[in-house]
């Protein structure tokens, strides 16, 4: 376990566990489905982040969780982050009592094994990188944190990006260390 006062090390790499309950999935041509979604995360440090009070940059180099659908089938969010994604980063606060900022950022690609309508599988992309934040971690990993989706984020067919077809409206995610 890192602290505020100490950062992972570059290299480290950090295996996590997602659950989210209660997910809003707006589809547009059906309305909100809700979903419960599992699955995990993995972060390697990739460089220390010297600006403010001092942190760590991070690249997602593994994420995927799913969900069963009655409606829409298995719903599986994977990252397509490459190299002009940006990087995540965890942050030291500068508050008092000290506390770290852990801020993901993810390009999403969302599958979905039934559309409205029928036909082959959607697959969707997130128009721009949604974030994902939990700013008051006294421990990192965390254990049992729940992170948040910092504003919704609209999902297009894979390149066609004003194509919106669905939206991630809300994504309470709770996060525990998975060594």
């Amino acid at each position: 376990m890192y602290s505020p006062d100490q950062l992972p090390p570059i290299g480290t790499e950090i295996p996590c566990s997602i659950y989210s309950v209660n997910v809003p999935f707006l589809v547009h041509v059906l309305g909100v489905v809700t979903l419960d979604f599992k699955g995990g995360i993995k972060v390697r440090v990739e460089e220390n982040n010297p600006s403010g009070p001092g942190g760590v940059k991070m690249r997602v180099i593994g994420f995927e969780v799913s969900a069963a659908s009655p409606v829409l089938g298995k719903v599986t969010m994977t990252t397509t982050n490459s190299g002009a994604t940006p990087l995540s980063q965890l942050d030291r606060t500068g508050k008092s009592p000290p506390t770290l900022r852990d801020t993901w950022v993810l390009d999403l690609q969302v599958t979905i094994e039934k559309p409205p309508g029928g036909g082959p599988p959607w697959v969707l992309s997130s128009t721009r990188p949604a974030k994902v934040l939990q700013d008051n971690l006294t421990v990192y990993p965390a254990q049992g944190a729940v992170y948040q989706l910092q504003q919704p984020v609209d999902l297009a067919p894979v390149g066609s990006p004003g194509q919106v077809a669905a939206q991630l409206q809300q994504w309470p995610i709770t996060v525990s260390h998975n060594p």
